[in-house]
């Protein structure tokens, strides 16, 4: 049976990153002949997902790699995802960094290669800021595993346990594949920004009813307007009320350092600012992943699933 890239992806997407480097890469790269594989993820974990290592040829020591696994396009722009980016880069300087204990040995390695992988593409500008990580040494390097090469992989050494773990009949028979699959979901922005929708969610819970009812119209102008501040008689129509009925939430807010009031106009300040960022971000990750137009208020859905969320 062959799968294409386009199916298999959609199957990698619908699992978490750590559920997938854990039950579909690791027993994959054992299968491939690789050593020492070691899954070193998790549903909390920041660093890499899986180590191996190779043996070089000269003098037959171990050279120690470090994957990690991403969903989805990583991409640097003007107006891209630069926070993963960044992240990658960061944690490209932390598996450079890291000591690994070899029990047989009882040696103390590093890792010499720094994988990136992703079930997108990668572009350039995303390459040259992650190859900017301070690395430990001379001797090490970063590669990047994209869609095609994770699809090739999968066909030439895994294939049949993929079909039988995701329960594969027929790709042309499969009625619950669908090319329009969004990537960018409630569930993707999480396991991706997973510390900016916690510090979003804890400044929601410090908001007073009315309180909330401020801020979202603040956030509902930014989706809606692509501004980051909305004005006194704008947000008095939002809410139908009198500015007299919200006068004091307004004090309260600013005085808490909330928002900042200037000329009339209102804007998001402080650890409030966490939930414009949040916004920013599904919006970016929607528009690289071509799926923001058209489907504006999807965005604004992701948005409110995840502070809404308990």
């Amino acid at each position: 049976m062959y799968l294409s890239d386009e199916f298999i992806m959609d199957k990698l997407n619908r699992l978490p990153e750590h559920i997938m480097a854990k039950d579909i890469f690791a027993p994959l790269l054992r299968k491939k002949g690789l050593k020492g594989v070691k899954f070193t993820g998790g549903s909390e974990e920041e660093g890499i997902d899986i180590e191996y290592y190779e043996k070089s040829n000269a003098d037959n020591t171990k050279q120690y790699a470090g994957i990690q696994f991403k969903k989805g396009n990583i991409t640097y722009s003007s107006r891209g995802a630069n926070g993963t980016v960044k992240d990658l880069r960061n944690q490209a300087e932390e598996a450079f960094a890291k000591d690994i204990c070899d029990v047989n040995s009882a040696g103390v390695y590093h890792i010499s290669r720094y994988i990136v992988a992703t079930t997108g593409e990668i572009n350039e500008n995303a390459r040259k800021m992650i190859n900017k990580a301070k690395t430990r040494g001379e001797q090490t390097n970063i590669s990047y595993w994209d869609c095609g090469k994770l699809a090739d992989d999968i066909r030439n050494y895994y294939l049949d346990e993929f079909i039988d773990y995701f329960d594969i009949v027929d790709e042309d028979e499969e009625e619950e594949f669908a090319y329009g699959d969004n990537i960018v979901t409630s569930d993707y922005i999480e396991e991706n920004y997973g510390t900016l929708v916690v510090k979003s969610k804890k400044s929601v819970k410090t908001f007073s009813h009315m309180q909330k009812e401020i801020i979202k119209a603040i956030i509902n102008n930014y989706f809606e307007n692509d501004a980051y501040e909305i004005t006194i008689g704008d947000l008095l129509f939002e809410l139908e009320t009198q500015e007299d009925h919200i006068r004091e939430d307004l004090r309260d807010l600013q005085r808490f350092g909330s928002i900042d009031i200037e000329d009339d106009t209102i804007s998001l300040d402080g650890k409030a600012n966490s939930l414009i960022r949040l916004a920013e971000s599904i919006v970016e990750e929607m528009i690289l992943a071509d799926e923001y137009e058209g489907n504006e208020d999807e965005a604004q859905q992701i948005f409110y699933d995840l502070i809404d969320d308990p």
